[in-house]
Order: structure tokens, then sequence, then C-alpha cells
């Protein structure tokens, strides 16, 4: 595995981090060693390393290899934790707290993805196809964006009663490369505001989409991606920026417009399986037979047997009617519903985006800007499940097709904190947490507040 070893920290949690990348091959023999910061990021061959390595650290454990799809899952009314193995105890009873690994693991992770785009957006290349450079920037830039993003959505106070809105404290925003940890120490305590990141998030997509010319490789940030993660944030971002919505709406029609469609029924849990890029996939990570997440992956966690904490809740079932392929996902195990469909093997690709989000981005932006293209968008994906197209369709009817659509794949919580709603509740509970409970957020780590002096979230 070809890998830069970076001197230098990342918000103040990594004294020596380690950007890696890679080719096809991963025997040892390959490894090298070179410090970015005496030797400098200076031709394509070298930003190739470096992307590959951004996309490997996507796909890590803590990010969406497993902890962050869990993240979204295991705190609401699709799944929970069991404990089987005591792995996500502490986040399905929303207990979480500053010392925890799970908020440490995953706010260095995204920050070590952040690492890697930032070395590739800030190199100097001065020689070598101008477009192939523009693209590799362009799909670091994007990954950029979608790891603060991400990070926004697990720890900032956007939600938060007394907190939240506009103003509410998130993340710090990272676009250097640090030289040396004094100057990450400097500036890694700076919480932007949810306005401050939004300008910072849009900055970025946009010029991402401007520099990407890749269109097939699915297995990197293509342009239809890149579209479709400004279509997410901005969904996201209308929950307090209203007007986003028409940016939803026409970054997910964008993407759409790229080509793609909504996958058969009979392939709707094959896609899930092996690492074959489907007619409806958009955006996967890549997990190679000789070099993926082994038993902490998402099989174990979902259907294994050696794990197997997260099980569905009961009442998922009666969302799907009969013919709806969709359902053929859940499995009574035992005593319990899993999900036995989606992820079943250590080398599944990550599927981070597919066509069908696309329609569903567009359906639930057009409700607010455009109702008359609701019906069309909603019913692709009905009629390829095997069931009615509707001949009406409100937010509810979108929001119930989003929730069948992409059960187990990391977007519920996200969705209900949007929408403004509470936190469900699930066996293991021992209180009710209603939407503004300050454990939405995830606290801070204390490793990074006891380096940096960071404020922590309210609650804390």
């Amino acid at each position: 595995m070809k890998k830069f070893i970076i001197k230098a920290s990342i918000l103040s949690l990594v004294i020596i981090g380690t950007v890696s990348c890679s080719q096809e091959s991963l025997e040892p023999e390959l490894a090298t060693e070179r410090d970015l910061n005496t030797t400098p990021v200076s031709s394509i061959t070298d930003l190739e390393y470096l992307v590959n390595g951004m996309y490997k650290r996507m796909r890590g454990v803590p990010y969406y290899g497993r902890d962050y799809i869990i993240f979204n899952e295991a705190r609401t009314d699709n799944a929970y934790s069991i404990a089987s193995s005591n792995r996500f105890v502490t986040v399905t009873e929303m207990r979480v707290n500053d010392g925890d690994a799970y908020p440490a693991d995953s706010w260095l992770q995204m920050y070590r993805v952040v690492l890697n785009a930032n070395y590739i957006i800030n190199a100097d290349i001065t020689q070598g196809d101008q477009v192939v450079i523009d693209d590799y920037k362009g799909q670091a830039l994007i990954a950029r964006a979608v790891a603060h993003f991400d990070l926004m959505k697990l720890f900032g106070q956007q939600h938060i009663e007394g907190q939240g809105g506009t103003s509410a404290l998130t993340i710090p925003y990272v676009e250097q490369a640090a030289a040396n940890s004094s100057e990450v120490l400097a500036s890694s305590n700076q919480r932007f505001t949810l306005s401050e990141l939004r300008t910072k998030i849009y900055a970025d997509l946009d010029e991402g989409i401007e520099k990407i010319s890749n269109s097939s490789v699915k297995t990197k940030i293509t342009k239809q991606a890149a579209y479709g993660f400004k279509s997410r944030v901005a969904l996201y971002f209308a929950t307090f920026f209203p007007e986003d919505y028409q940016l939803a709406y026409d970054a997910a029609v964008a993407g759409i417009a790229l080509g793609g469609s909504v996958i058969p029924a009979d392939g709707f849990i094959s896609q899930f399986s092996g690492n074959v890029v489907d007619v409806n996939s958009v955006f996967e990570l890549a997990m190679p037979s000789d070099d993926h997440a082994g038993n902490e992956g998402l099989s174990e966690i979902y259907n294994g047997t050696a794990y197997g904490d997260i099980v569905a809740q009961l009442d998922v079932e009666s969302l799907f009617d009969d013919e709806d392929v969709r359902g053929d996902v859940l499995e009574t195990v035992g005593p319990n519903l899993r999900n036995m469909g989606k992820y079943t093997a250590y080398a599944d690709n990550v599927i981070v985006m597919r066509f069908e989000e696309l329609l569903l981005n567009a359906a639930e932006a057009a409700v607010a800007v455009d109702p008359g293209a609701v019906l069309g968008f909603v019913n692709q994906i009905r009629e390829a499940r095997g069931i009615d197209a509707l001949t009406t369709a409100s937010l509810d009817d979108v929001k119930l097709e989003r929730r069948k659509e992409l059960m187990f794949e990391g977007f519920r919580f996200d969705d209900l904190m949007r929408w403004q709603e509470d936190v469900p509740t699930n066996p293991r509970m021992t209180e009710t947490y209603p939407y503004g409970h300050f454990r939405i957020a995830f606290p801070i780590p204390l490793s990074e507040i006891n380096a940096s002096g960071m404020q922590q979230n309210y609650g804390y």
C-alpha cells in the first residue's frame, strides 16, 4: 500500500497523521513514507495516491464503513441495538458522553478525510493534464464539503432548544493542511455557526461541480454525485433556510439528467451484495475482497452471527405492501426482526448515493417549489418496486417512500431531525427525547476539548 506520512496534526487530535493512499495493489513491499511538509505534492501521481487514500478513509469503520450509517439507524423507528456484543448501546439509548469512543473515532476519521482533501486542493501542480488535475481537486472539494456536512449533523447544535437555528454552533471548517501542530491549535477551536458553515459548504460544492469531469467511475465522486450531494445538503439546510428548497430541487434535477435509472425489483436486494456497480449507482465506496472492514463492518453488525447488535423495530414490517420487494430485506431470526438483505458480506461496497435518492430529494423539494412534479418522481420508484402508482402525493407520502426505500442505509435520524420530529423510542430507552433535547447532538470529544480548548456542546 502506498502511503504518505504527514507530520502534522488535524484538529489537535493527531500528532502524526497518515494520509493513506493506494493504487490497486496492497502488497507491503510497495509501502513508502514521505513527509509532505518537506517534499510537497508535486505531480498527478501524487494527487492520485491522495485521492485513493481519501476514499479509503471515507470507507473506514468510524465513517461510512459502519459507524456513521449505524448512528443514523440505531436511534430511530427503523432499528436499535440489542447489545449482543455491547456495540452501539450508548447510541441507541441516547446517552453518548464526551469520553466515549464513538464520537472521538468518527470525529477523527472525518477530519482525516478533510486532511487528505486539503492536500489535494492546496497542491500546486504545474505539469500534467489540467483536466485531470482539476478533476482530482473537484473530487476533493466535494469530499471536504461532505465530511464537514456529516460532522455538522453529528455534532452541530442546530436542533437543540435554546441553542439551535441559523446561529447555532456547529464544527470547525478546516481548509488548510497544517504544517505543524501549533498551526492547527491556533485555529482548531473555532466553531462556525450554521449560517457560516452553510456558506463554506456551498462554496466547496459549487467549485467542485465546476471542476469535476469524471462521469462514469461510480466508485469516485462524479459530476452526478456532486450534484446529488448538493441536493442532499440543500434539503437539510432548507429546514433553516427555506430558500434552499429551490437549490435542492435544481441540483437533484441536474443530477437526474446526467443518467441512470431506478433499479428493477429483481435487483433491489442484489445491489447491496458484492462490488458490482449497478444501473442506479451514483456513488459507492469500494470494499475490495482483500481490503475490507471484516467483522467490524456493516454485515456483521446487521446480520452476522458474531455481533448482530442492530435489529429492526418490530413494526417496520407493517410499512410494506405484500408485493413491495423492499420488505424482503427483513427476516425474523430467532426472536428478532433483522435486516438480512442489505450488506450481507464483508466485501459489499458501501452505497453512499443511488439514483433513487436523487428522485426522492427532487420529490421532497418539489413539494415546496414545483408541486406538479412530485408524483412523477415518486411513482418512478413505486412502479419499480412492484406496487401501484399513487394518484396524488403529499409530503407525508414522500416521507414514507423515502423511509421505505432508504431503510438501513443511514438516512433516517437526519431525516427525522430536519423534519423536527421527536426521537423515536425503542425497547432500550429509559426516557423520551423530544425534538430540541441536547442529546440529539453528540458531545465534542473530550480528547479534542483537552487539546484545543474547544467549547463543549450545551448539556454535556
